[in-house]
């Protein structure tokens, strides 16, 4: 049993051929799939936009797969209805995942990094111009490397600090910073994202949970 976790594909009005293959032919290869949050971002479309998009090409595979979706901060349950039945068997803020002895709590990680969307009550407009702005940054900082990763890898370090404050007894594996990392001392894991044609996502089997990264 192969499961496939995957966070912040941010899936929006813009329609990438290329990330669609790749969503397509990963969701395949899989024996069931948990979509951590983000999915798709209703910062900058409208649920029902995103349901009659070129996207809901891929919702029947994932229907097939019984994904398990997980609100995040760009895809807040308030964002979207019932519809979500069309690529989910369940919906939740979070899932507890059993393989083996492990216990893996899956999250999006946006309520443990109070994230300042979900904070702030501003006007859906204003959060999709900082959005896109968001984006545009975020990718061209990506070329830029490792002063960028360093900040992100900051968020994650600040969210390990709450979880051992917590004193948590399982995995845990959340996205919503955009930088993944496995951290097994911690057990701690975030899937990183799927955009700017880079990938990583994480395989959870009888043998464990990896992270994989990829491109497309």
């Amino acid at each position: 049993m192969k499961t496939l976790i995957i966070s912040d594909t941010h899936l929006s009005h813009v329609f990438d051929e290329k990330k669609y293959l790749f969503l397509k032919d990963l969701f395949a290869s899989v024996n069931q799939i948990i979509l951590n949050g983000d999915f798709w971002d209703g910062h900058l479309i409208s649920f029902d936009r995103f349901v009659t998009s070129p996207w809901n090409k891929l919702f029947p595979i994932l229907k097939n797969k019984k994904a398990i979706y997980l609100y995040g901060n760009h895809d807040r349950k308030k964002f979207s209805d019932n519809r979500t039945s069309l690529f989910s068997v369940e919906q939740k803020e979070n899932y507890l995942l059993v393989v083996g002895q492990q216990k893996y709590h899956i999250e999006h990680g946006h309520i443990l990094q109070n994230s300042v969307d979900v904070k702030y009550n501003l006007p859906k407009k204003t959060w999709s111009h900082i959005t896109k702005a968001g984006q545009r940054l975020e990718h061209i900082l990506s070329f830029i490397g490792r002063p960028h990763n360093i900040i992100l890898k900051r968020e994650n370090l600040k969210m390990k600090k709450k979880l051992q404050v917590m004193k948590f007894p399982h995995w845990y594996i959340c996205g919503h910073t955009h930088f993944a990392e496995l951290d097994k001392t911690n057990k701690f894991v975030n899937s990183g994202l799927v955009q700017f044609g880079e990938a990583s996502y994480l395989i959870v089997d009888t043998s464990g949970i990896s992270l994989k990264t990829d491109r497309y």
